[in-house]
Parts: C-alpha cells; structure tokens; sequence
C-alpha cells in the first residue's frame, strides 16, 4: 500500500488498545490484508478502500494523522475494528520532530549518519554504539559478579573486557539526577526492547512493535532523545523485516538492540556520572550556530544512500586551519538519486557551483552557520562566492596526509565508538598514502601503506548505479600504482578501508593520467577510471591476493549467538548447545562466561506447582545478552584497531 500519510506512535497505539482480546490474535493477519487496498486522496482526506461497502478514511493535521479519532471506518464495529488498526500500522511513523525544524535540516543529516557518509555503515544508521564507555550491566547472576579474569589489562583483549565488564562497577565523580519521569520513560524502553529481544523477530508482530513506538514516543517527550532514535531504527528494522525489504540487516537491528538496550539500562538507574549524562540523554536536533568568514577548499564528494529511504550527496571541504566541514543535498530517493545529486548546486549562497565542482574549487563564505559537528547550515543570510582550491598535495589538505597512521587509526575508532550525531565531520576518515599490490578475493584491492601496513581498499557502496565497483576493479590490475587515498576503516574486518576517493602519490608520476579538470584526485563514487587513464603496460592480469582476516573466529562465534537470540528470541537460545569452551580455547575467558550465563537466563523460567510460568519479566536474560553484546562489540573493535597498529 502506497500514499499513505504519516501516523504519530500514539495514534496507532491508541486504535490498538481499543481492540478487544479476541482481534488483537488477527491483527498481523489484518494487515498483510491491508497491503492490498486501494489509496485514495480528495479534499485532504486520505480513503482506503477495505471492500465495496467499508471505507477507512485518514483526517489530516498538518499532513499527519495525529490521533486515533482521526482513522475513521464505515464497519459495523468500528472504531474497535481491525481495519483502523491495519491501516495505520501500514503507514510511515510520525516522530514529531521536524515539525519546527528548518527544510531539509534533520532529513539530511540522519540521512547522511545512516548511510555512513559521515558515520559507520548502517546503521543507523548504524554503526551505533554504547555511549557509556562499554558498560555491561551485572547482577551477581545474569551479569559480571565474580567473573574469571580474562586477558592482561595491557592488552587489546584486556582492555575491553575492562571496558564490558567493569563499568558497571566504576562509581565515584559528581552526578546528575534524572528525573523520576526520565526514569520511568527509560524503564518503558527497556522493557519494550526487552519484550523485542525475548519473541525475537520471529515473534514481533504489531502488537510489540505498537508498544516500542509507544515506548520511543514517551521517550522524547521527555527528553530521551538517544534512546528514542534508537528505538525507532529497531521498530524500522522490524518494519523491513516483515516486508521483506532488501536492505533489512539482522546484524544492523542487532547493534541497534544493543543501542537501545544499554542507553535505557543506564538511564533508568537514575544518578549518573556528570560527563555521561548529557551524552545518554541526547538533542533533539543539531542547533546550528553562526560562523565567521570560511575560506574553504573542497576536498571530495560522497554519495549518499540511507536506508531511511534518503540518498543524494556530502561534500567534504576543509578550511585554512584544516578543519573538515560537510555540505550536503539530500532527500528522498534511492541510489539512482544519489548518483544525480553530484551534478546538483551547493545550496550555500549564490556562487552557482556544484557539488562536483566544490571538490575541486573553493569557496569563501560569510554569514553561514554549522553545528557543532561540523555541518554547513544553508540559512537565508549565508553569502558565498567560488574561489581558488588546493590540490591534495597543497597545504592546508596536505596536512591531513601527514598525521601519522597510529594517531588516525586511534581518531576514527574513537569517533566510531560515539554516538553518530555527536561525531565531528570527518573523523572517521582515514588519510592514506598507499601502493596497489593487485586485486583481492571479490572486488577488493591489496595494498601496502607508507609504513608498510597491509591494507584491503574495499567498494564503499554496491549499488551499480554508482561508480565504486567499477573503478574498483580497474585499479585492482594496476599493482605498483601509487596513491593518496581518502577512506572509512571497517570496524568489523582487519586492516580494511573502504575507498571513496584517490589521488596520485607526491612522485607517481604520470601512472594515473586523470583529466584536468578533475584536480588531481577522482571520487570513487562518481568519477569512472578508464583503462586509457592508466600507463600503457601497466595493466596487469588480477590475480587473487588474500585479503586481511575478517575477524577473530572465536568472536565471530558469540555474535552469531547474539544474532540468533535476536532473529529466534530467547527459546531458541535456550536449546542452543554450550560452546562456551571453544571461546575458552581461544583464552575468551569472558566471552565464554557471559555466554554460559546467557543460556543459563534463557533456561530459566520459574513456574508454579502447576507448570505454570510465573513472575519472570526477562529482566535477567536481557541483562545477560547485553552483556555479552557489549563485551562482544568491544573486544572486536578493540582487536581491529590492533591489527592496524601491529
């Protein structure tokens, strides 16, 4: 069903809880039904065609169905009937909050955060990550009490087992109360996600995911604005799953049941140390302060393709002080979008350049503002005109090349492991001088670093309508080509980069000849290499190179436990078999302990004399998931950061 107008999480929860008992069995029934009505709209009324003699029809507010009163239906048992329910449920959610945002400001920036184009893949938007430092909650029995010691503290692997398993216990240092209403939102979330968690997505039908929005919409009405983002990227994920959508990830609605999870666990405790609570809590939305004069010179251009059903463009430019900045266009769309939107013009002033053309030029402008993060607002007062650029091999970009590796890799895990919204622009970017050694397995390039590290250069988006995959391909048979290349590392494969842009090394000659008007350096995203474009000779035949290890197998295991509880729920977890002493093997002495006590909590269901299943709220088998997620999540990362530094 298309042409549906959005719905606020209350007014669906609202028809929901007026069904009877008896209904609400039908009601995921109801709604594949519902796929196949017929849309209409006339007088700013939305009708749905349920057969000859029932209509639902949808009062708008400002565009948006804001109350249950507002979904009517001709039946005989309306309102308490299945039709209201099943159309609302089929309609995008409302959030609320751009209804006093400027255009375009929040859709293009979680477009841009849940694409990566300045943020971990998708995630969610994706990418997310516990913002409390990697807490993992303990309670003597489902959580870290008494726990065996793992690794040296001096170690990767010590390290974050410090990190899951130790803050929980960490006190000290000012607090800040939450509010008892704060509280009570978060405890809302953590059930409503614990319910998800337990069902699985098997399970999770209308009636959970009504009561996570629910939960989410109570959420940032006071002020949780972190946990509801992520409450909304997994009722969207559940969404995708039960449409089948294409871009539906069980490892992305994993991370974001972490998210969800860990940010509610630590908010509803009440206290919390100072420097934490701000970040829990979350803005609403980025504000957008004034800056002065910007000398900016453009350094690539990035296509964008979120799965919130945004695409378009990010330009990152970087002014005299070598502070990066983003400019974007973005709206909705799909990839075919995002591979137009490069051609688009800058929506900064009047200087009539394009994003392509920014790239490779400059700009001088006055009157702008840009968050905190270090993304260019596009208000009314902003004045810009072209001005020169700067070649990759020209101060102030040559800067960015001359960071030592070490001191990069530490900047982008770090701003990995923050929440999306609150990462600088370009901090996750990696600078690198590289030498191709010859194609890998797949699509993949090997190459070596100026310090000699391996490193896997791998396509940043597959959508063929986008240009990586091809270029990819190209330089992978042109070993011994150097190059300056502007990349993301993957933070789950070794020594991997994906590669949005690349230009010719300082001395390389003329082994890449790249048109002059594209300055020296060709966006991976939107510029095609050509064969002629390389030295005649230089092509080579690709043999395939092994790339850099994905991962460490042990660890590899215990997320594929934690997919499955996600995707089977807790009873699948309870029959799984104890593996607890391959992660022993691989000296995971945690690792191991957390997954013994998840499957612990997942057997353990209390009942009455009579069989009956009493007083568990699944309070301990989150607890012991989310744990081991964390663990999980931080002893990954910490390795594959390692692996470049070794």
């Amino acid at each position: 069903m298309s042409g549906l107008p959005p719905v606020t999480a209350p007014a669906l929860a609202e028809t929901l809880d007026a069904l009877p008992g008896r209904l609400r069995k039908k009601v995921d029934d109801a709604v594949t039904r519902a796929a196949a009505w017929p849309v209409s709209m006339a007088d700013g009324q939305v009708t749905v065609a349920v057969d000859e003699s029932t209509t639902v029809t949808l009062v708008l507010t400002g565009g948006v169905v804001r109350t249950g009163a507002d979904a009517r239906c001709s039946c005989l048992l309306a309102p308490n009937c299945l039709h209201r329910v099943a159309v609302l449920a089929l309609a995008p959610v409302h959030d609320g909050l751009d209804d006093e945002a400027e255009p375009g400001e929040l859709t293009a920036a979680a477009a841009i955060e849940t694409s990566g184009a300045d943020g971990a893949p998708s995630a969610a938007a994706g990418g997310s990550a516990p913002g409390d430092g990697g807490s993992a909650p303990g309670d003597g029995r489902n959580g870290t009490s008494g726990r065996p010691r793992a690794a040296s503290a001096g170690t990767p692997l010590g390290k974050a087992a410090a990190t899951a398993a130790d803050a929980a216990e960490a006190g000290g240092g000012a607090t800040v109360a939450v509010t008892p209403r704060q509280r009570e939102a978060a405890d809302g979330l953590w059930r409503a996600g614990a319910a998800v968690l337990a069902a699985g997505t098997v399970g999770s039908g209308l009636v959970l995911r009504t009561g996570l929005l629910r939960a989410v919409h109570e959420g940032r009405a006071n002020g949780l604005h972190r946990a509801a983002a992520a409450g909304t990227r997994v009722a969207a994920g559940l969404q995708a799953l039960r449409e089948a959508q294409p871009q539906f990830r069980l490892a992305e609605l994993t991370d974001d049941l972490r998210e969800l999870l860990t940010v509610s666990h630590r908010l509803r405790a009440g206290d919390l140390p100072e420097e934490q609570t701000a970040d829990l809590l979350g803005v609403a939305r980025r504000g957008y302060d004034a800056q002065a004069g910007l000398r900016l010179y453009g350094l690539c251009t990035v296509p964008v393709v979120a799965e919130s059903g945004y695409a378009g463009t990010a330009t990152y430019v970087v002014d005299r002080d070598g502070r990066l900045w983003t400019v974007t266009d973005v709206a909705p769309g799909g990839a075919d979008r995002a591979a137009r939107a490069g051609d688009t013009v800058v929506a900064l002033g009047e200087a009539g350049l394009t994003h392509r053309e920014l790239t490779r030029s400059g700009m001088i402008v006055s009157g702008g503002t840009a968050s905190a993060s270090g993304r260019l607002g596009a208000g009314r007062s902003v004045r810009a005109v072209r001005a020169a650029g700067a070649a990759w091999t020209e101060p102030p970009l040559r800067n960015l090349w001359e960071e030592p590796l070490d001191r990069q890799i530490s900047r982008a895990f770090a701003a990995l492991a923050e929440p999306v919204g609150d990462r600088t622009a370009g901090s996750d970017l990696l600078f690198l001088s590289v030498t191709l050694r010859g194609a890998a397995t797949g699509d993949g390039v090997l190459a070596e670093t100026s310090d000699g590290a391996p490193v896997l250069l791998t396509v940043a988006d597959d959508h063929p309508e986008l240009a990586y995959r091809d270029n990819l391909r190209l330089l992978g048979a042109a070993p011994g080509l150097e190059l300056l290349v502007v990349g993301r590392p993957d933070p789950g494969r070794r020594a991997t980069v994906e590669a949005l842009s690349i230009g010719l090394a300082p001395g390389a000659g003329d082994q890449l000849r790249l048109p002059a008007a594209w300055f020296g350096h060709a966006d991976l995203g939107y510029d095609r290499l050509h064969r002629s474009q390389l030295l005649s000779g230089q092509l080579t035949r690709a043999v395939a190179g092994r790339p850099p290890a994905t991962g460490d197998p042990a660890l590899q295991l215990l997320r594929r436990h934690l997919e499955r509880v996600v995707g089977g729920g807790r009873a699948v977890q309870a029959l799984a078999d104890d593996q607890e002493r391959r992660l022993r093997r691989a000296r995971l002495d945690l690792g191991a302990y957390l997954l013994a006590e998840l499957s612990a909590a997942a057997r353990f269901r209390p009942r009455d004399p009579f069989g009956r299943l009493t007083g568990d709220d699944a309070e301990g088998f989150t607890r012991a998931w989310l744990a081991a997620a964390v663990y999980e999540r931080a002893a990954t990362q910490a390795l594959i950061e390692a692996s470049w530094l070794s």
